[in-house]
């Protein structure tokens, strides 16, 4: 009986893996076959993963006797009794079977042609009952996710319906959840323009199914404002239907932001580069940074270039930078990270001193950490220019203040000296005529009428110097004055080693002076030339025509020993003379001075010893 019963079940065996094993083997729930009997007659794969069990092991064996559950307390709560009791399938919850946590089990009967139950299936559904419970936990967990997202985002379906929208959506659209869901999405959209654009990605998105971005385009969405969005769109299948899923992110103030700091930086920008001075910044490492439109003026650099090839080293001279750091780092030039108006010598893009007034400034970040450091400087070539101009000028002044001085001291003792003087030549020429030819007091006579002749024509020089002469003024020709005063002089011994070089502009107009006492100035400046030189040189006499200025020049160059810095303010000066005592009376420079102020020029003189003189006459030309 034993053998016969054995040999039942495994056909009973045989039979149910045939009829089941194609529809349960591929199942995903686990699938136990047990017979009326409590005879275990299958288990799927899924069961043998499930369960940790082995089908081999099992099947033909009383299920109560292998599984020892203990699920029930007697026969009449076992699923399968039931079964076959009602003769219906069951739902029940177990509350621990197989080692497996609580779970959820279908028990169904499995009839034959006749009606009677053949075999009880067990189908174990708790693992989709979980899955679904992490579903729903996560589709509620998506949901507070995507509901505090900064992304606005919508779901619609194929036709624009909006089946959710999260709570930035609300913000950006300024409507309520309830007033957004259902509706068309096309209907918050107020620029046909924008619906097309929208519809037309849509398709694409629809046709192609991937992630379509469309940065910065703006779209006029809400009830007030127009808002700049990133768009972001694709689709979703869910429940056998596709999803449109939209998200916008809200740039407004982002650009609104970035606007705002265009506008500032080129304010700043303005700022700086229509500054009068010059502005250079550099970081830690000396790169520059800043370099604005004075900057590339003064120094020759466009700011490009300055920016990609230069160092802040490169503009100062060598070690310049480091001296300035050090005052910069120190308390004595005005506090720490300052130091203001001093002077300094830039180079520039040829490698020429431009002397500047700078005041210095040391940037600092958040950690006092030094970040920067910005130069702002200007030209002093104008300003040293104009100084030295207007020292010369007071110098001039000083001069000629002097000058008309000692004409009214000269004027009143020639005056003085001027009536004995010619009462003693009157009586020596008188006694003269008196006594005999071979008188032996007749040369002392004469030398005393000699003598007394050149004091007269010392005087009558020192009249001239205080302008107490008169003066005749007509037009003459500057270029053959000249000539006629070099007449006098070319032919005689002391020009036979000096080369006179002649440069006259044809072109000068006629001047208005009075060319006798014009010519005894050419004369004056010739001889002295001439001495400075000594026996051999070049002599050069030019004559230019300013037509601006309408002024007549004339330049007389020599290349003697040149005159001394120390003595040069003094050589206008009446009586003073660098030649030897008797061989000059120290007033023809002088003489020269006065009668070139007469005619409202002036004079004056460039020499650098050891290489010679030249002197410089500007007349007027009277239209």
């Amino acid at each position: 009986m034993a053998v016969a019963g054995q040999k039942k079940d495994k056909d009973l065996q045989n039979r149910g893996l045939s009829a089941f094993s194609k529809f349960y083997e591929n199942l995903y729930n686990p699938i136990v076959i047990i017979s009326p009997e409590l005879i275990i007659r299958y288990l799927n794969p899924a069961a043998e993963k499930y369960y940790n069990l082995k089908r081999d092991n099992l099947i033909g064996k009383c299920c109560r006797d292998e599984f020892k559950c203990g699920l029930f307390l007697n026969n009449l709560d076992c699923p399968v009794a039931q079964v076959l009791s009602c003769g219906g399938s069951l739902h029940i919850k177990t509350p621990h079977h197989f080692g497996i946590d609580e779970g959820y089990m279908k028990v169904s009967p499995l009839k034959d042609d006749n009606g009677e139950i053949t075999e009880i299936c067990l189908e174990d559904y708790s693992k989709l009952i979980r899955l679904k419970n992490q579903a729903v936990k996560m589709d509620s967990r998506f949901k507070k996710i995507v509901g505090v997202a900064a992304f606005a985002i919508f779901v619609l379906d194929k036709n624009f319906i909006v089946e959710f929208a999260n709570f930035a959506a609300e913000k950006l659209l300024e409507e309520s959840k309830k007033n957004i869901e259902g509706k068309d999405f096309r209907s918050f959209l107020k620029d046909e323009d924008v619906i097309n654009y929208i519809e037309g990605i849509s398709r694409d998105v629809m046709i192609n199914g991937r992630l379509c971005f469309y940065p910065d385009r703006l779209i006029y969405l809400g009830k007030k404002n127009v808002n700049a969005v990133e768009l972001y769109m694709t689709k979703a299948k869910e429940d056998d239907d596709e999803k449109i899923y939209i998200y916008l992110n809200n740039k407004t103030k982002e650009i609104r932001l970035q606007d705002d700091l265009k506008k500032t930086n080129e304010f700043l920008n303005n700022l700086v580069n229509g500054s009068p001075t010059a502005i250079i910044a550099s970081d830690c490492k000396g790169n520059i940074v800043l370099f604005n439109k004075e900057a590339e003026k003064l120094l020759g650099y466009s700011a490009e270039y300055a920016k990609e090839n230069m160092n802040i080293r490169d503009f100062y001279a060598p070690g310049y930078i480091e001296d300035l750091m050090k005052m910069l780092r120190s308390e004595e030039h005005g506090g720490i990270g300052k130091m203001e108006a001093v002077e300094a010598t830039f180079l520039d893009v040829n490698k020429n001193q431009i002397p500047c007034r700078l005041s210095s400034y040391l940037i600092f970040d958040k950690e006092c950490k030094e970040e920067a450091l910005v130069c702002i400087f200007y030209d002093l070539r104008a300003r040293k220019l104009m100084q030295k101009e207007l020292e010369e000028t007071q110098m001039k002044l000083f001069q000629s203040e002097k000058m008309s001085s000692l004409g009214k001291l000269a004027a009143g003792i020639a005056h003085e000296i001027n009536n004995p003087l010619g009462g003693v030549m009157i009586f020596a020429e008188s006694i003269l005529e008196d006594i005999d030819e071979n008188d032996t007091h007749r040369e002392d006579l004469k030398r005393i009428a000699s003598e007394t002749k050149r004091c007269k024509n010392i005087v009558k020089g020192l009249l001239e110097f205080s302008r107490q002469t008169d003066n005749t003024m007509t037009l003459q020709n500057i270029n053959e004055l000249l000539e006629q005063g070099m007449f006098l002089l070319e032919n005689q011994a002391i020009f036979h080693n000096i080369d006179v070089v002649k440069e006259y502009d044809k072109d000068i107009p006629l001047v208005k002076c009075d060319s006798a006492r014009l010519k005894q100035v050419f004369i004056n400046i010739t001889q002295n030339a001439i001495d400075a030189m000594g026996a051999e040189g070049t002599f050069t006499i030019k004559t230019i025509y300013d037509r601006e200025k309408k002024r007549a020049e004339i330049e007389f160059s020599d290349t003697g020993c040149g005159i001394p810095k120390t003595i040069r303010q003094k050589i206008f000066d009446p009586f003073f003379s660098t030649k030897e005592v008797g061989k000059g009376t120290g007033l023809g420079l002088s003489m020269s001075y006065g009668i070139i102020k007469d005619h409202g020029g002036t004079i004056s003189v460039k020499s650098k010893e050891g290489y010679g003189s030249t002197f410089i006459i500007d007349l007027p030309i009277e239209n």
